[in-house]
């Protein structure tokens, strides 16, 4: 009985470890992919003016599907992963917007 629970304990750390070692290229995507969309989604507004509608169809529909965009006075949030990543980019007048992680 004892050899089974080790078994099993051995398979469940395993597993863990496959998951956690899958999941950091995710975590590594969401980080450039938000930093990405909040820094052209703020000088699409800031910068060249548009609506936020307009600054939208600058990105593949489905890949702004998992992400959460929040314009902030001078500054763009975007959120992927349930809010676990998230990346900030501001406008400043005379720099243009920057990433500010």
């Amino acid at each position: 009985m004892k050899r089974k629970w080790q078994l099993l304990a051995s398979m469940l750390v395993l597993l863990v470890g496959i998951g956690v070692w899958s999941a950091r290229d995710t975590f590594a995507t969401a980080r450039i992919g938000t930093t990405y969309v909040a820094k052209q989604t703020c000088s699409c507004l800031f910068v060249a003016g548009r609506p936020l509608d307009s600054c939208r169809t600058d990105f593949d529909p489905e890949a702004l599907r998992p992400l959460d965009v929040v314009i902030g006075g001078s500054a763009v949030t975007v959120s992927a992963l349930g809010g676990l990543i998230s990346s900030r980019a501001q406008f400043e007048k005379e720099y243009g917007c920057h990433p500010v992680n």
